[in-house]
């Protein structure tokens, strides 16, 4: 039988070591940085923008689901975003992830939240993967690839140089997008 419970700022190293997993999975073993525990403490004690919960099956860690809040007018109010699910190999298709999302909009509904939110791996990782699946399975619908912008440079909490978008902007393609839509958004 699989439980949950909510993480707190003592659960720090077991998010740490299935954080690691995940990255480790998804970045096929080439990972960035490693997760570290003192960070994952201070956004765990984070607790009106940062949640989680923990799987257990016999009283072990078997899965996680770490959300985050977050505002936006499209979501009329506040909403969550579902930021690591993470379910260990032997424990996959045991309902772990079910019961982990089920926490999750169980603790969603609570906070009134608009809706639930998650990214998926890059597009042909996500056509291959059962997760694709689940999440589409529980209700999820596709709303479009997500993109981000760094806003670190190399090392660790520095700050970006103030022409950086500018210099990218420069240097990105234009897909054919007419230069009059560009300099709306510039």
């Amino acid at each position: 039988m699989v439980t949950t419970c909510e993480v707190s700022v003592d659960d720090a190293a077991t998010v740490t070591r299935m954080v690691s997993a995940l990255l480790a999975e998804l970045g096929a073993g080439h990972v960035e940085a490693g997760v570290d525990t003192q960070l994952v403490a201070e956004l765990l004690a984070m607790k009106e923008r940062i949640s989680g919960f923990l799987a257990f099956a016999e009283e072990h860690p078997v899965g996680l689901i770490m959300l985050s809040e977050s505002a936006a007018l499209f979501a009329r109010g506040t909403y969550g975003i579902i930021t690591e699910l993470y379910v260990v190999p032997d424990q996959r298709s045991s309902g772990v992830a079910m019961a982990l999302i089920d926490a999750a909009v169980t603790h969603g509904t609570t906070k009134g939240w608009g809706q639930l939110e998650v990214g998926a791996p890059r597009q042909p990782m996500w056509n291959r993967s059962p997760n694709s699946a689940l999440y589409l399975k529980l209700g999820f619908s596709e709303i479009g690839p997500r993109l981000k912008l760094p806003l670190h440079g190399p090392a660790q909490g520095s700050p970006a140089a103030p022409t950086r978008v500018e210099s990218r902007r420069r240097r990105a393609p234009r897909r054919g997008i007419p230069d009059s839509i560009v300099a709306t958004f510039a």
